[in-house]
C-alpha cells in the first residue's frame, strides 16, 4: 500500500519535470522502476529477517486420518466400479421424443 501511495504522489508531482526540460513520462517510468526495485529489496530483506527469527517447534503427534474400523481387514481395496451413464444424445441427433426435430431444436434448448 505504501508503494501505491508513493506512486500516486510521484504521478501528482511529475508534471513539474517538464519545466526542467525533461520528458515527464520517461522520468515517471525511471523513478517508478527505481521505487519498485526498492520495494522488492525491502520485501526480500523482511522475509530474510522473518526466516532468521523463526523458531522451529517440535513435531506434533500425527492424528489418525482414517478410522481403523473402516479399513478392510483383508488388505485388499474395496472393489470400485465405474459409474455408467445413460446413452448420450448428440446435438444434431434426432430427438428421442419422436418429434422428428434435431435435439438442439427440441428438448436440447432447455439444457
Amino acid at each position: 500500500m505504501d508503494h501505491i501511495d508513493a506512486m500516486d504522489q510521484l504521478r501528482q508531482g511529475i508534471h513539474l519535470r517538464a519545466y526542467g526540460g525533461t520528458d515527464p513520462l520517461r522520468e515517471y517510468q525511471f523513478e517508478g522502476y527505481e521505487m519498485f526495485n526498492e520495494m522488492i529489496a525491502t520485501i526480500q530483506e523482511e522475509v530474510a529477517n522473518y526466516i532468521m527469527k523463526a523458531q522451529i517447534e517440535t513435531n506434533q503427534e500425527r492424528q489418525a486420518v482414517v478410522d481403523e474400523d473402516k479399513i478392510s481387514t483383508s488388505g485388499e481395496p474395496a472393489e470400485k466400479r465405474p459409474v455408467k451413464r445413460d446413452e448420450q444424445i448428440g446435438r444434431n441427433d434426432l430427438c428421442p421424443c419422436g418429434s422428428g426435430k434435431k435435439y438442439k431444436h427440441c428438448h436440447g434448448q432447455n439444457a
